[in-house]
């Protein structure tokens, strides 16, 4: 199950590499070992108005040296003044801002130097890293092996033919893993068949006593080139990729959504489950791909329910029912954390994958001639589904906001059960839309 709740927080600054404590170098006469990056900038926000860039690095805030997010955290907290001096380093020069205390509107990523494989290793080379900018980490991981094996396709072409930026899921007991691609209907499975792989899906049994023929699985495919899909390879249950392994497969390397080593990262654990890929001889044409997509995406907003998972519009009413009737009082602190996750992560994923649809929609009337009406108008009923849910986002509590006498009140619940069902009204409206698709030939 997927206990990851993404929150975005938009934090002060970035670091050069420093040592910091913690850090198996810290105190060495050695290279610095951790550095924070700008990935991303809020538009408007002081750090954009102040010239920094994606890519700059933070060589000191407040007159302090920073190596890692929990030294600047602390230098934030410790800010006593309305603005501060901070330090970036971009290429060879360093570049002082005076800014603002508080949030800066930066998105940062915290990287450490590459460790070196060891002799014996091996690893595939090409493999690019993964974001969060791409939250479905199936479809990130599927991505990034394509773009090694030289298909382009993309991450929102992905999401669109196999349904997934269209889909919601369910599950009944609050789980964060609703969004899944592989839980429920298998987008997954349907986006590896849009681009000609066959998946042929492992996973360690109950006892792990499988774990060394699946070992031997992933070495056949790393020696053959072929990166392995694999989950709960680092901190929680995300998808990632194994690129190699070393100590005759005793370490695995992989990419994550969770790296801090722009090359790779060696694994915390051996994956639950895994998917060997194949390539089942030529890509399937993207304009039949594109079209058997549509008849899923029908499916899912229709179906009530794929094994536990209640979908589509299903989704929807079974969410809003349990907002509705739920007793959260009588939870624990430790459960009403884990439902404040699921709905928290279900919640933003819902806006996350239609902007994601949106953007295979424009994809889809530039290749597909004589669609393009039928896509703006889907294109616009979604940007309305958005519109009505993205608002009441950073309003949603999160998992932090369960303390000691913290209630999830009724008023709070009634504003996202009224924009759910907004957003219902919008799906149900691209149903006839997408029927239409489908049907077409």
């Amino acid at each position: 199950m997927r206990t990851l709740t993404i929150v975005i927080c938009l934090l002060p600054v970035l670091a050069l590499a420093q040592n910091c404590p913690g850090c198996p170098n810290s105190g060495a006469e050695s290279a610095p070992c951790h550095w924070l990056e700008v990935t991303g900038l809020v538009p408007d926000g002081p750090a954009a108005k102040a010239g920094i860039v994606v890519g700059d690095a933070l060589a000191s805030y407040d007159g302090k040296p920073m190596g890692c997010q929990a030294e600047l955290n602390a230098a934030q907290a410790a800010v006593q003044v309305d603005s501060v001096v901070a330090s970036f380093r971009r290429g060879n020069r360093f570049l002082n801002f005076v800014l603002p205390k508080g949030k800066l509107g930066i998105y940062v990523k915290e990287w450490m130097n590459d460790a070196q494989p060891d002799s014996d290793a091996k690893l595939i080379a090409g493999v690019p890293s993964l974001s969060w900018n791409e939250m479905n980490s199936f479809m990130g991981a599927l991505s990034a092996i394509g773009h090694k094996l030289g298909d382009h396709a993309g991450y929102a072409f992905l999401c669109g033919v196999s349904g997934a930026a269209f889909r919601t899921h369910f599950f009944d007991t609050w789980c964060p893993s609703s969004p899944d691609a592989t839980v429920g209907y298998d987008a997954g499975t349907a986006a590896l068949k849009a681009r000609g792989l066959v998946p042929t899906w492992l996973h360690v049994s109950s006892d792990g006593k499988n774990k060394p023929q699946i070992l031997a699985e992933i070495r056949k495919s790393i020696d053959a080139g072929m990166p392995v899909l694999a989950i709960d390879l680092i901190e929680t249950p995300e998808w990632g990729i194994i690129i190699g392994y070393q100590k005759k497969g005793e370490e695995l390397l992989c990419r994550t959504y969770f790296d801090k080593r722009k090359a790779f990262d060696v694994a915390q654990k051996f994956p639950f489950a895994v998917a060997i890929l194949k390539r089942d001889g030529k890509t399937p044409d993207d304009g039949a791909s594109i079209r058997q997509g549509f008849g899923i995406v029908v499916e899912n907003l229709t179906s009530e329910k794929y094994g536990e998972y209640y979908s589509g519009l299903a989704a929807f009413d079974k969410w809003v029912a349990r907002l509705r009737d739920d007793d959260f009082t009588k939870l624990d602190s430790t459960r009403l954390s884990e439902v404040l996750q699921a709905n928290y992560w279900i919640y933003q994923r819902v806006i996350a994958d239609r902007k994601n649809g949106i953007e295979y929609l424009d994809m889809v009337a530039r290749r597909m001639p004589g669609l393009e009406h039928k896509t703006c108008a889907l294109a616009a009923l979604y940007q309305q589904e958005i519109d009505a849910l993205e608002p009441l986002l950073e309003q949603l509590p999160c998992p932090g906001s369960v303390v000691p006498g913290w209630q999830w009140e009724k008023a709070d619940r009634d504003k996202e059960i009224a924009a759910l069902v907004k957003a219902r009204e919008f799906e149900e409206q691209t149903l006839p839309m997408w029927k239409e698709l489908a049907a077409a030939k």
